[in-house]
């Protein structure tokens, strides 16, 4: 909870804020039906060739999910290596971690808290709505997730504020949360046909 008196921490009305998330959730409805309604199937029809229809997207996120391992999970024990820290005890550890190892473990630990909306999103986006579409969207995520570690780990000596993330963060939220409204809408859809 923020101090009424400290002025260095901007508030924001709970009001404020869910008049904020309402208008996420109605940009994000009418971009999913946009795409529910230009590029999905007919409603309450699944492919004629499942595998051949989720395959594009199971390759885009097998791709991902292997960069992930390599560049952003063995990168943090990499740089914990580097450090030595893997040579320490836990009460020999700083109380600080090194920047290095802390900005590899915050692209880490952001990259695990997107996955599960990412992953769902695509595959049911394929599976519901157009697995051409989904591919293309997931893999356009997949970059701009690439771009965004490769930017963070980079960010040593700078403020968050002048790391620039937001320009591959807030297209990844826009590309997923339409992917999910688009599956949901197409669900929607078939189930009151």
């Amino acid at each position: 909870m923020t101090d009424p008196k400290d002025k260095t921490t901007p508030t924001v009305p709970l009001e404020k804020e869910l008049q904020e998330i309402m208008k996420l959730v109605t940009m994000f409805t009418l971009l999913g039906a946009a795409l529910s309604f230009l590029f999905g199937r007919a409603p309450g029809t699944l492919p004629d060739d499942i595998i051949k229809e989720l395959a594009p997207s199971i390759v885009v996120v097998c791709g991902f999910l292997i960069s992930y391992e390599f560049c952003d999970v063995m990168g943090v024990g990499m740089a914990k290596g580097r450090k030595g820290i893997l040579e320490q005890s836990y009460k020999d550890l700083p109380a600080k971690e090194d920047e290095e190892v802390y900005l590899r473990q915050r692209v880490l630990t952001n990259q695990l808290e997107q996955m599960p909306l990412f992953i769902v999103g695509t595959f049911l986006c394929a599976l519901l709505v157009n697995g051409k579409v989904a591919s293309i969207l997931s893999l356009v995520w997949v970059v701009l997730r690439r771009m965004y570690a490769s930017t963070y780990k980079r960010a040593g000596g700078k403020k968050l504020k002048q790391i620039g993330l937001a320009k591959f963060t807030v297209p990844c939220y826009f590309i997923c949360n339409t992917m999910v409204m688009a599956a949901g809408i197409q669900a929607v859809r078939g189930y009151v046909r």
